[in-house]
C-alpha cells in the first residue's frame, strides 16, 4: 500500500505528519515491516506505529530511525546549513564587516 507525502506544510501539525509519513516511506523502500525496523532501531514497535501514524514522537525516536534507516547524515547536513543560514544576518544591510587587521610592515635585516 502506498502512502502519499503531503507536501503542503501549513502549520506544525501538518509538519509532524510529513515526517510520520516519510519514515514510513523509507521503511517500505527497504521492504522491512515495522517489527524489523523496531529491532534495527531500538524503538518500540507501539512507538514506531503511533510516529508513522500521527507523527508523534520524540526527537530521539526521530533519530534513531533516522540512523537504523541510514538517512540521519543527511537529515543532518540538512540542519548543518540551516544553522549556517540562521548565523548570517537578515540582510546585507545588518553586516557589520570586522576591521581589516593592520598588516604589518617587514624590513629586511639591517647590515652590521
Amino acid at each position: 500500500m502506498d502512502y502519499p507525502l503531503s507536501l503542503q506544510i501549513t502549520s506544525p501539525r501538518d509538519f509532524t505528519k510529513v515526517l510520520g509519513e516519510t519514515v514510513r516511506a523509507m521503511r517500505q523502500r527497504e521492504s522491512w515491516t515495522q517489527p524489523e525496523l523496531s529491532s534495527r532501531s531500538g524503538v518500540p514497535v507501539s512507538t514506531l506505529s503511533r510516529l508513522e501514524r500521527t507523527g508523534h514522537g520524540s526527537a530521539d525516536t526521530l533519530a534513531r530511525l533516522l540512523f537504523a534507516l541510514g538517512a540521519l547524515d543527511a537529515f543532518h547536513d540538512f540542519l548543518k546549513e540551516r544553522k549556517r543560514l540562521a548565523m548570517l544576518p537578515k540582510s546585507l544591510e545588518d553586516f557589520e564587516p570586522r576591521a581589516k587587521p593592520q598588516q604589518r610592515i617587514r624590513r629586511k635585516g639591517r647590515a652590521t
